[in-house]
């Protein structure tokens, strides 16, 4: 497996400048550009299309924090899609409680179609999702690799929730203004 953190010539780790991240992927872009290597032979150009192919794929990880330390775990053999070892392995015991509780609300709230304690709730778990963000930095920043699996596995329950509290937005509000 190629290195992404090579590809992209950036320093390995966690924290990331986007700026810098993206500076670097408009520049190798532009150099593996198939314009460039139009008069090239049929290797340099098949070569040229691989680079690109591993830059693109370099630059869709590493510009998602959780897709990025997802990566940077699998490196340290922690794979959390993994059957039997995944996420739940991972998370908090008193986290899935809180999931349990969570969920209880939002149904009901859907139910109820009350949609100012469905924004209270979202609004909840968007401050929950920051600070096991700054954790899950931390956590690589100490080297401590199951502190960040922990917290990535919060982080994918708390995307997946906001994804349905997003999803029920959208039916409502269509449901509301057709």
């Amino acid at each position: 497996m190629s290195d992404h953190f090579d590809i992209l010539g950036l320093p390995r780790g966690f924290r990331l400048d986007p700026k810098n991240l993206e500076a670097r992927y408009r520049e190798l872009t532009r150099l593996l550009h198939p314009d460039r290597h139009a008069a090239s032979g049929a290797a340099a150009r098949r070569l040229a299309l691989e680079k690109t192919i591993q830059v693109n794929d370099a630059y869709r990880t590493l510009k998602d924090p959780l897709r990025r330390a997802a990566w940077l775990l699998r490196q340290e053999g922690i794979d959390l899609e993994e059957e039997g070892t995944g996420a739940a392995k991972h998370l908090p015991p008193d986290f899935l409680f809180e999931v349990m509780e969570q969920r209880e609300s939002f149904d009901e709230a859907r139910a109820a179609k009350d949609v100012a304690k469905v924004e209270r709730l979202a609004a909840q778990v968007r401050e929950a999702r920051a600070v096991a963000l700054e954790e899950l930095g931390a956590a690589f920043d100490k080297g401590d690799h199951e502190a960040a699996a922990r917290s990535l596995s919060v982080l994918r329950y708390q995307d997946r929730f906001l994804g349905e509290v997003r999803a029920w937005e959208d039916a409502n509000f269509e449901e509301r203004h057709g």
